[in-house]
């Protein structure tokens, strides 16, 4: 973001009466300082540094000056809605072994010891652009007169005469060159969304920038948007470890009844608790650190994509009737099959990063929104196969009158329709939660990006799994083991017409076939 001050009289670097550049407006949309989306995206992902409560500069270039550049959004709980049994601990930030390097040949350290231009603030989202004014943001020795600021060449926060910052919700560090500034820790005393900016008031940003920002709550480093998918997959991984084990006991009991059906239900019932163990262990890990693990996180994505992929195709191909009513499937649907699943895995890893960044990154609405939907269509497309093959097949059972697999695929349509209605409604919300402005109720927004879709998710594969259930009869249902009406008819008129044969008959039968059934 660039700005702008008055001509200063002042010599040396950062001190020098040259032009300032012109101010670009930016109070329509702030974000990464001269970032694209998918830069800033990828950037997120690359780096661990710009995703935890512990943000570590590692020789990062300072901004142009007279700018300034906002890096990152901490989601902070208001101090009175942290509960637990232990009396609440306020929340703070910690300033920690900041300093500033030159890497000018013609300004050493030495020379910009005195320099006042590179300052870090944390400032409340809602506040920012009423307390920056961006067309006078840097301090001039007029404004220093006028009580604007109290130090030249430093970044003008609007406020009342007699508050402090901290009264205004604004927290800042000074910046100095060649060495560190004692650590600086404050009381953060009204929880919300805090950008955390970096400024340069002064003419010299050939520096970088050394040293973290800490940001810890009573429970830990975990930010506040993110605490509550803690407990909630820690609930989603117990619950889907009971279905696992219930199922691999009633597999056990009725083994001789197994088919592939069954398998792979056991297989997708797994997927969804490592998911949830290793979204769970990951939020427990950065929670306990301040760091965000980018193996974890990796780990975590691969395993949510994977499982939701598996459990799409086990559907598809059960209603193609694999296992059902064919023992394989056609070469040519089995591609299609592999190269939807390719589709939906990198389009679903891409949604998975987004929303995981869209908030602390600053990634504009729209590519958020432009990333929810390919998946969201190609979702509709796979429930169109599914449908009509499900159709397909209720009517190759009904023709074959297989009554019983006609039965079970009957109740298979109303839980896909119910979990169709579902995932709409899920969608529609989540629209509207990103199409507004996000820290209007980001504590509530993990509910439709992480607790919606999952608590949907574990209601289908309950229903499904009680639909297929291991039982003594389980036999039926498979392709080998049906058969049809018309067999049992005619089985039926030939044990009743070998029964009206008596003793005799069978005789005389017996009698002409010896003599090559010359006999009238």
């Amino acid at each position: 973001v660039k700005g702008s001050s008055r001509a200063s009289t002042r010599e040396g670097p950062g001190l020098d009466p040259r032009p300032q550049k012109s101010l670009e407006d930016v109070a329509e949309a702030p974000g990464v300082h001269g970032g694209q989306p998918m830069r800033a995206l990828w950037a997120a992902v690359l780096c661990s540094t710009a995703c935890a409560q512990i943000y570590k500069f590692k020789e990062a270039t300072v901004p142009e000056s007279k700018s300034l550049s906002l890096l990152y959004a901490f989601f902070i709980y208001d101090p009175p809605n942290v509960t637990g049994k232990r009396p609440p601990v306020t929340p703070f930030v910690q300033f920690k072994s900041l300093k500033a390097s030159s890497t000018s040949e013609d300004f050493d350290n030495d020379k910009l010891k005195d320099y006042q231009g590179l300052q870090i603030h944390l400032i409340k989202y809602e506040d920012l652009w009423s307390q920056v004014d961006t067309s006078q943001m840097c301090a001039t020795y007029y404004d220093v007169q006028q009580g604007l600021s109290q130090v030249q060449d430093h970044l003008i926060i609007r406020r009342n005469k007699g508050q402090s910052l901290a009264d205004v919700n604004v927290y800042r560090h000074q910046l100095r060159f060649g060495k560190k500034e004692p650590d600086e820790r404050f009381v953060v005393k009204h929880g919300g969304v805090y950008y955390l900016v970096v400024s340069n008031c002064g003419t010299f940003d050939q520096a970088t920038i050394s040293g973290q920002i800490v940001v810890k709550h009573q429970h830990g480093y975990l930010p506040a948007n993110e605490y509550s998918k803690m407990p909630f997959y820690g609930i989603s991984g117990l619950v889907c470890s009971g279905l696992f084990v219930i199922w691999v006991l009633l597999c056990v009991r009725w083994w001789t009844q197994l088919f592939n059906i069954h398998l792979c239900i056991a297989a997708v019932c797994f997927l969804a608790v490592a998911e949830a163990g290793i979204w769970y262990l990951f939020l427990i890990d950065w929670n306990s650190s301040g760091i965000h693990s980018n193996f974890l996180f990796a780990s975590a994505v691969v395993f949510s994509v994977t499982r939701s992929t598996s459990s799409y195709m086990l559907v598809l191909l059960a209603c193609l009737g694999w296992g059902v009513t064919k023992p394989i499937l056609d070469g040519s649907t089995i591609c299609r099959i592999l190269c939807l699943s390719f589709i939906y895995i990198v389009l679903n890893v891409i949604r998975e990063i987004v929303l995981a960044y869209s908030h602390s990154q600053a990634i504009p609405i729209p590519f958020v929104l432009l990333c929810l939907v390919p998946v969201s269509i190609l979702n509709g497309g796979i429930f169109y196969w599914i449908f009509v093959a499900l159709t397909g097949l209720m009517e190759t059972l009904e023709s074959q009158g297989q009554t019983e697999k006609l039965q079970i695929f009957k109740k298979l349509w109303w839980i896909l329709l119910i979990a169709i209605a579902f995932a709409v409604g899920v969608l529609m919300a989540q629209v509207f939660v990103f199409s507004r402005d996000f820290p209007a109720r980001w504590e509530e927004q993990w509910m439709f990006t992480d607790g919606a879709p999952q608590v949907g998710y574990v209601c289908v594969l309950t229903a499904i799994m009680c639909l297929w259930a291991p039982n003594e009869d389980s036999q039926r249902f498979a392709y080998s083991a049906q058969i049809d009406a018309n067999a049992d008819d005619q089985k039926e008129s030939v044990i009743a017409q070998a029964e009206g044969i008596s003793d005799d008959d069978v005789d005389e039968l017996a009698r002409k076939a010896e003599n090559g059934w010359s006999d009238p």
